[in-house]
């Protein structure tokens, strides 16, 4: 926003509603990006040692903000709800891309799982 916001609407809350839903927006398309760029380079490619710790780097620093995000945003007193819950939503997909990738279970623990599961 270029402009000053006037004492009406910082009373009213009205330009920071907006400036958090439009940062929202821009956040919510920069992980998008970022998971494209994720299934393209990592679970579609085969990707190097180099870009696997690139991507963890990258992956905890979009985790911590969106935490961040999500946690000024699930405050019972903030007025819109829709933003929680994109906020919400984008930190499921970011842990779980965590859980996916860089959180693997081990192949003997794997084996260990197969035979409780299908014993015999």
């Amino acid at each position: 926003m270029n402009t000053l916001v006037t004492p009406a609407e910082w009373a009213e809350g009205s330009s920071i509603q907006a400036f958090a839903r439009e940062t929202v927006d821009q956040w919510s398309e920069l992980c998008q990006k970022f998971l494209d760029r994720q299934r393209a380079d990592i679970l579609m490619g085969n990707p190097s040692p180099e870009q696997l710790e690139q991507h963890c780097t990258a992956l905890k620093w979009m985790l911590r903000f969106a935490r961040a995000l999500h946690l000024a945003a699930s405050d019972p007193d903030y007025p819109d709800r829709r933003i929680a819950d994109e906020l919400e939503g984008r930190l499921i997909q970011l842990e779980h891309s965590w859980r996916m990738i860089h959180d693997r279970m081990s192949g003997p623990e794997a084996d260990q799982l197969l035979k409780k599961v299908f014993p015999g």
